[in-house]
């Protein structure tokens, strides 16, 4: 799918989200406000933008998670009186720069009460995070700038791709790999381990710089196996709250963050662009590298993955 669809259909199933929740409180009379905000309008153009049978699955699956939501965040209905209103709002993109991954925020303006939804349709990735010629990935991730060899490192990559620029990607054939791919990941690999050898909280804060500084549940669409799951990331225990005397009716557990890098190397099998580090507490993280574009650019882009994550973690597969 392009990656100007995927954004459409991600921010339609935003919309849907929000808006399903909405139509759910108000039939069961609570007072509930959908935030009017610019997010809300670009998601809801993309939704009426969709046919009919796209809007009809984006709803289903998210009334899918509705009661299952219900049951273990009694904040989104348990309300002190009327005045006591819940407010739906969806969050500009620019949120996620600053440690925050959530898509759809439910808040309680009494009692100080705030979850939120990072909404994901048919896509799973955490962040799509560049590496160039000038970005600092150590410092923009971790606070910890990297190293005068880790850009003597990589200027020879971005020099050929310079040579190269306007050509399509395909077009470089094993030069991809060998002068690109490669020496590219090798460098951000060597960089990394630099970083965490000389700083022990490098682990956490790499997972905070993928999930957010914020709990939260991430949905996903999956529109491949039929269902929608939700996951429950209680990273700073502030799920899963009693809320106006109403308790949950499941416990959702508290998950750790990692200490320690495992093992950080390229993935066997993989194309060589592809990296896979695993972590103590059962994360794994997946990052593989590529052109966003057909045509050679100055810029590659990953695409991050977590493959594990706690075991702990609570996880609902809801089928359609």
């Amino acid at each position: 799918m392009p990656q100007g669809e995927q954004v459409k259909n991600g921010k339609a199933f935003e919309y849907a989200l929000a808006n399903q929740y909405y139509i759910f409180l108000q039939a069961m009379e609570k007072s509930v406000e959908l935030v009017e905000n610019s997010a809300l309008e670009v998601a809801r153009n993309f939704y009426f933008q969709s046919d009919i049978k796209k809007r009809l699955e984006f709803d289903i699956a998210s009334k899918q998670t509705i009661e299952t939501l219900l049951k273990i965040e009694p904040g989104l209905y348990a309300q002190k009186n009327n005045s006591d209103k819940l407010f739906i709002q969806l969050q500009n993109d620019a949120e996620g720069a600053v440690g925050d991954v959530r898509d759809v925020v439910f808040r309680r303006e009494r009692g100080c009460w705030e979850i939120g939804f990072s909404a994901k349709n048919n896509n799973d990735a955490v962040k799509h995070s560049r590496l160039s010629r000038i970005l600092d990935f150590g410092n923009e991730w971790l606070g910890c700038p990297c190293s005068d060899q880790y850009w003597e490192d990589i200027q020879p990559v971005f020099d050929f791709l310079r040579e190269h620029e306007g050509d399509t990607f395909n077009s470089l054939g094993e030069d991809k790999i060998t002068k690109v791919y490669i020496p590219l990941l090798t460098a951000f690999r060597n960089e990394l381990i630099k970083i965490y050898e000389n700083n022990e909280l490098i682990p956490e804060k790499l997972i905070c710089y993928l999930i957010g500084n914020f709990a939260f549940y991430k949905i996903i669409k999956d529109d491949s196996h039929n269902m929608v799951i939700v996951k429950a990331f209680n990273i700073n225990r502030n799920l899963n709250k009693s809320v106006n005397g109403e308790r949950a009716q499941y416990k959702i557990p508290h998950i750790n963050l990692p200490t320690r890098i495992v093992e950080f190397d390229f993935k066997i099998g993989a194309e060589n662009n592809t990296l896979d580090m695993i972590l103590d507490e059962g994360w794994e993280i997946s990052f593989r590298i590529h052109n966003a574009s057909s045509r050679v650019e100055q810029s590659l882009k990953f695409d991050i993955r977590l493959l594990g994550n706690p075991p702990i973690l609570f996880t609902q597969h809801l089928f359609k």
